[in-house]
């Protein structure tokens, strides 16, 4: 057996200071060469050549031309688009919202490591949304000078409130343990401070995204809803097509074009398809009248909600039925009971599948509504929360838009130091403003909410993945709004599923669980 390293990621930055050495005339032969596409092309002709894969790999990157026509012909000619994935690009994202960064995040496949608003004190700084006119634009920025105000007041004191309750365990410390426990409060006070900031806040993310995963970011966000989406796309699109042009083919119709003479690219999907299913779904609500299908299924056993506090558990035996649910769910802000409802009142659920996948093309994937299996939750919970439970990407999770209605969540530690009606007051403010910019800008209007303002998403796991969320959310360590919601996930799914789940728990109480299952 031989196992050799054929490749590392490597700063953009390093590659240009090498290629600085190369003579000028051979600068742009040796550039093509540590393109990402040679070691995609060599890959992608293992499986039909009889070549050793090491001489597949010197040959794709000692002659570029070949290597993309090779990898064109394998992932576009042939449909192995997995093949695009040997290819990672690495991207330094700053100046970006909070709002943009879910929506970047929404692709499971990649990496991602985000500046924490737990860990980091904010400075105020802000995205100003290019969809606001000038005068909304005034208002924007009053209401997050409003926003920002309260989370530097509030941070200070419950930092203040948190050192004087555990004084007695500070004083009892000494050097760098004492300066860990003070600096973990901090950490305390600013994570429940942030529940005011609002979702323009800018943050910065390092993202890494296999060359299919990319593509998909491109084509899906240059049709988004948000400008700041679109102007991301064109960002990401401009600064890799100069350099793997074979892997990302899909993102531009002029592109695909030139690599595929004759073809057009079908871009109706990425144009369509999700307004489409919003308007399906508000057609569906507006003929909808309740009939009682619900409760008659759900006494015949082969449905079944229950709810524990912010969490709703769907259980049901019927695929396309959770289908059409969860398509109702993700494009309207109706609760799971509603969604189902309709769904059991339509005569056939045949028309409302053929009318959802009508933009599907080529090369496109359904919506990922078709991934849900029972069981599944619907939790409501705060943007803050939400920005926690986004990161397990293995699993389905289906959010709706934000909505106000459901309220805000007001931590403990707000309440304690006598913030909580200011909370409430920013919040209220931030909603007041969301519902007049609403109707003008649509989704853009989500710039004014804050990190405490609510959403519904349906998540769906397999319990395996339930037993790392549990492991590393129940633990002591970690932030009490996720703790809680993956208890109340981890009660329901112990109410149907008792034998399986023994085990399920934090990670540092993951001991004494044990013991208490197996006596040892």
């Amino acid at each position: 057996m031989e196992v050799r390293l054929a490749g590392m990621n490597v700063p953009l930055r390093v590659i240009e200071e090498v290629l600085a050495y190369v003579p000028e005339d051979k600068r742009e032969e040796f550039r093509n060469r540590l393109s990402p596409e040679a070691l995609s092309a060599a890959y992608a002709r293992i499986s039909r050549s009889e070549k050793d894969v090491n001489e597949l790999e010197v040959e794709a990157s000692n002659n570029m031309n070949n290597a993309r026509k090779s990898a064109e012909i394998i992932i576009y000619g042939m449909g192995h688009h997995s093949v695009a994935d040997h290819a990672l690009f690495n991207f330094n994202i700053t100046g970006a919202s909070r709002l943009l960064i879910e929506s970047i995040e929404k692709r499971r496949l990649s990496g991602y490591t985000e500046k924490s608003q737990r860990y980091v004190t904010l400075k105020g700084d802000y995205v100003k949304p290019k969809e606001f006119s000038e005068e909304d634009l005034k208002k924007f920025d009053k209401l997050v000078q409003l926003q920002n105000n309260f989370y530097f007041k509030c941070k200070d004191k419950i930092f203040e409130n948190l050192k004087e309750k555990f004084m007695n365990d500070i004083e009892k410390s000494d050097g760098k343990a004492k300066e860990s426990y003070i600096t973990n409060l901090e950490g305390k006070a600013k994570e429940d401070a942030r529940y005011s900031l609002s979702l323009a806040t800018e943050a910065q993310l390092g993202c890494s995204y296999p060359g299919q995963t990319l593509e998909l970011a491109i084509r899906e966000l240059r049709h988004g809803e948000l400008q700041e989406e679109r102007d991301f796309a064109k960002l990401l699109y401009d600064s890799v097509v100069g350099r793997a042009p074979s892997l990302i083919q899909l993102t531009d119709p002029e592109l695909f074009k030139k690599h595929n003479p004759g073809k057009e690219l079908d871009e109706n999907n990425f144009k369509y398809t999700r307004n489409n299913l919003k308007e399906l779904v508000k057609k569906t609500f507006c003929g909808y009248k309740s009939s009682g299908y619900l409760e008659m299924i759900m006494s015949k056993g082969s449905l079944s909600c229950s709810r524990e506090e912010n969490v709703a558990l769907m259980e049901d035996n019927n695929i396309d039925r959770m289908i059409v649910a969860a398509i109702l769910h993700s494009n309207s802000k109706k609760p799971i009971e509603g969604c189902y409802s309709a769904a059991l009142n339509m005569p056939s659920s045949t028309g409302f599948i053929k009318e959802a996948l009508k933009y599907i093309g080529t090369y496109d994937k359904v919506p990922r509504e078709f991934e849900i299996m029972s069981p599944f939750y619907e939790i409501t919970l705060s943007s803050s929360c939400f920005a926690q439970l986004k990161r397990h990407r293995m699993d389905t999770l289906l959010p709706q838009d934000y909505n106000p209605a459901l309220g805000y969540e007001i931590p403990e530690s707000i309440q304690e130091v006598g913030l909580g009606k200011d909370l409430e007051n920013v919040c209220d403010e931030s909603g007041s403003l969301y519902h007049e910019f609403s109707h003008k800008y649509g989704k853009a209007a989500e710039y004014c909410l804050t990190n405490a303002h609510r959403r519904r998403v349906l998540f769906c796991e397999n319990e395996r993945q339930h037993y790392h969320i549990s492991r590393t959310r129940e633990e002591s360590h970690a932030q009490w709004e996720i703790r809680n919601t993956v208890k109340n996930m981890s009660k329901l799914i112990k109410k149907i599923a008792p034998t399986t789940t023994i085990l399920l728990g934090g990670k540092d109480k993951f001991a004494e669980i044990r013991k208490s299952v197996y006596g040892e």
